[in-house]
Parts: structure tokens; C-alpha cells; sequence
């Protein structure tokens, strides 16, 4: 195999990844269609404090936020929820998805909860390890 034939299949393979991780963990109904297009976007590129970003067919942005980056929380998160659904409105996506590890605490999850009932029904939190 070729180095460009190994790397379109580590695209494959990513791609695989995200459709997965998207239409499992995240509970995604997205047609299939729409995995054929994803970018990422890290660092600077990302909305507000997420470490990454992915835009999955130009319909969904998914972020993930790093819990110990996020101090103080009461100010932070609200900031990365506004600036994710400020870039998933600019952009014209359809819904935003916010993931954050499990080590979020239950008061923390409480100020989620109630930040986000400010917004839309097309914007949700996910936690994982």
C-alpha cells in the first residue's frame, strides 16, 4: 500500500469513528450522507474554551470541553454554551452537542441544566469518561 492510500485509510477510519460515536453516544439522527464532510477544528479555531471542535456535514457541531479548563465553571461553561450556539447560528448548523467528562459535578450539572434552558432544544450536554 501506498502512503496515500494508507492515509485515505486512516480517514476511513476516523470517519467511522465520529460516525459512530455520533449516532451512538451522541444519539445523532443525522442521515448518512452528512458524515462525508467533517472538519476539525482545534486550538483557536474552536468556539470559545472547547479544546476541540468537530462540524459534521454542515449540520452538526459537536464540542468538547475540558472540565479542568473550564475555572471558574458558574463563568466559563455558560461562555462555552453561548459561543458554541453563537458559531452553530452563525454557520447554519442545525444543533450543537457539548461533551464533557463525567468529573463534572452534580452542582455543576445542576448550572448546566439551568443555563441551557435559556436556549433552544437544539443544544445538548453529554458526559463521558
Amino acid at each position: 500500500m501506498g502512503k496515500i492510500a494508507d492515509f485515505e485509510k486512516e480517514i476511513e477510519i476516523f470517519t467511522a469513528k465520529v460516525h459512530d460515536f455520533s449516532t451512538g453516544e451522541l444519539n445523532c439522527g443525522c442521515p448518512e450522507h452528512v458524515f462525508e464532510q467533517i472538519r476539525v477544528l482545534r486550538g483557536e479555531a474552536s468556539p470559545g474554551k472547547a479544546s476541540m471542535a468537530l462540524v459534521i456535514g454542515e449540520q452538526l457541531l459537536v464540542l468538547f470541553g475540558e472540565y479542568s479548563v473550564l475555572e471558574p465553571f458558574e463563568y466559563e461553561m455558560p461562555r462555552l454554551v453561548l459561543s458554541g450556539i453563537t458559531y452553530r447560528d452563525s454557520m447554519g448548523l442545525n444543533r450543537a452537542r457539548i461533551v464533557l467528562g463525567n468529573e463534572v459535578t452534580e452542582e455543576h450539572r445542576k448550572l448546566i441544566d439551568e443555563e441551557l434552558k435559556k436556549y433552544d432544544d437544539k443544544v445538548h450536554v453529554h458526559y463521558f469518561d
